[in-house]
């Protein structure tokens, strides 16, 4: 299990742009994500976090809301094992303005969860990406263009299985109206992460979802008029 960075991008104010990371040859992504460094707490919004597995990759797409140019680091978790597959949930639509949940996508009843990612479309950024039960994955997405012509957008769920079961460890911070925090969940002593993932809930949307070297960590915002509660999770494993 090894984890490698991606180069960073750059993005303008009001840019989006296309962040990746490969992993090596004879390995396979089971998780990734990205943060962004200049200014964790920037309005920076991802639609998308997800594997690549035509180019042995994640990638994750991010929008650029802040008045100041921002750099996003892709990281991506890269493993040996061999029994990794990767299940593609259905679409769901979101209408103008509205958010909605992609109907969860699982790894059937003998195999497990070790991440996940989720893919929307154009100005839908991501409120959650997590896991549901140790065997499917789940996600959420806000569409924010609020024009009532706009076409109808949509929401993916993306599972990565494995026939080896994962720990799984969770943490969250309280996070209260309109501000900025972050969550993080930590690995037992000696295991590494595989995956994971992070939500926020109704009104809020993820600045960054990440690896380190031992957890995840979530950054994530609260456009709500109350309390909302920032949740991180992690798979892990022996090296």
């Amino acid at each position: 299990m090894t984890q490698e960075p991606g180069h960073p991008i750059i993005l303008y104010p009001g840019g989006e742009g296309l962040a990746t990371a490969y992993c090596p040859q004879g390995t396979t992504p089971t998780g990734g994500g990205a943060a962004v460094e200049s200014d964790p707490l920037a309005p920076v919004f991802f639609r998308e976090s997800a594997p690549d597995p035509a180019r042995n990759r994640w990638q994750v797409r991010a929008y650029n809301g802040s008045n100041a140019v921002q750099t996003v680091h892709p990281r991506v978790i890269c493993t040996t094992d061999s029994s990794i597959t990767e299940s593609v949930g259905p679409d769901s639509s979101i209408q103008p303005g509205d958010f909605n949940s992609a109907p969860e996508v699982g790894c059937g009843n003998s195999r497990f969860v070790v991440g996940g990612g989720v893919q929307a479309g154009p100005k839908t950024f991501i409120m959650e990406s997590d896991w549901t039960s140790i065997r499917s994955w789940f996600a959420m997405a806000k569409y924010t263009d609020y024009s009532p012509d706009a076409p109808l957008s949509y929401v993916r769920a993306i599972a990565i299985c494995s026939d080896n079961q994962p720990t799984l460890k969770v943490g969250s911070t309280k996070l209260e109206a309109g501000t900025v925090g972050t969550a993080h969940a930590e690995c037992p002593a000696g295991q590494v992460p595989t995956g994971g993932g992070g939500a926020i809930g109704l009104d809020g949307l993820l600045n960054g979802s990440a690896p380190t070297a031992t957890g995840w960590t979530v950054q994530g915002t609260n456009q709500a008029e109350g309390p909302r509660t920032l949740n991180a999770s992690v798979f892990c494993t022996t090296p």
